[in-house]
């Protein structure tokens, strides 16, 4: 199973090398689904919080990572994708819903991915 957790280490860091870049406004930026890059962020955060209750990172149950301001989403989404990496490794194949935390954060990333990533170069559309 590390190589699939190597697999979503990946994805995640490319994520978050990308939204490091915007700056400002940048943050307002309307994506396909039709909320702002801020918006979306945080949505893909909360789905990484729950995914990190279900593998079991120590999290409280229930609890949600607090809204930040925009600029610092990038550093909130390296530390709770961290927390689920390093969980989802610790579990391996020992925890059978190990595999279905992995398929679903893949997912999760890869839909944030395709959302924030489909929003062009950063204009907003007054």
């Amino acid at each position: 199973m590390s190589d699939e957790v190597g697999d979503l280490t990946r994805e995640v860091g490319l994520l978050i090398r990308h939204v490091r870049g915007w700056a400002g406004s940048s943050w307002d930026v309307a994506v396909s689904s039709g909320m702002t890059r801020a918006e979306r962020t945080v949505r893909l955060l909360d789905e990484l919080a729950a995914l990190g209750e279900r593998i079991g990172t120590g999290a409280p149950v229930g609890m949600r990572p607090p809204r930040l301001a925009a600029h610092a989403l990038p550093d909130q989404l390296a530390v709770l994708a961290e927390d689920l990496l390093a969980a989802l490794d610790a579990a391996g194949a020992t925890l059978p819903s190990a595999h279905a935390v992995l398929a679903d954060a893949r997912a999760a990333v890869a839909r944030a991915r395709a959302d924030l990533d489909g929003a062009g170069f950063g204009f907003r559309v007054r």
